[in-house]
């Protein structure tokens, strides 16, 4: 008889790592609203879209998945 598969629970990721999540999370819904109501500047969706959010996702999934210093130091 197979076991079912075993459930991740949200509460074993550290506290660091699903505020990463979050902010990436509203990066891209406030990405996609500054789209939506600026459809005209193409020049801002460019620099956006296309330079600072590719940047700013790196730094946050770096961020993310870095553990902290409480538990580098942790007895």
């Amino acid at each position: 008889m197979q076991q079912p598969p075993a459930r991740i629970s949200s509460a074993s990721l550290p506290l660091r790592s699903r505020w990463g999540l979050l902010a990436l999370v509203v990066l891209t819904i406030g990405s996609l609203a500054v789209a939506w109501l600026l459809p005209d500047m193409t020049m801002l969706h460019f620099l956006w879209v296309a330079q600072a959010v590719p940047i700013l996702y790196f730094l946050l999934v770096w961020w993310g998945t870095q553990a902290s210093q409480r538990d580098d130091h942790a007895p």
